[in-house]
């Protein structure tokens, strides 16, 4: 490995736990502000990734009439089998 990878390597790593460092410390004053009741700005990257979140929800799957009455006497059949085991 030569003295230039490794300097790099050094470089990138230092960049990385700079980040780390950052984002930890909007999380710790995010965490005294709710413990002393004061509202304090949260750190960028927080809201960064809240917004990409924002409308990332899965969409629901649709169930058509005929398989929701196959659901029901199944679960009809299920309760009947219950029933009858008491």
């Amino acid at each position: 490995m030569s003295i230039g990878l490794d300097q790099s390597l050094l470089i990138a790593a230092l960049e990385g736990f700079e980040a780390q460092l950052a984002r930890l410390e909007g999380q710790i004053a995010q965490v005294k502000s709710l413990s002393s009741g004061k509202k304090v700005k949260a750190a960028a990257p927080v809201v960064e990734v809240v917004a990409k979140l924002k409308g990332t929800r899965r969409k629901r799957r649709e169930v058509s009439e005929e398989g929701r009455l196959r659901m029901a006497e199944a679960q009809k059949r299920r309760w009947e089998k219950a029933r009858a085991g008491k």
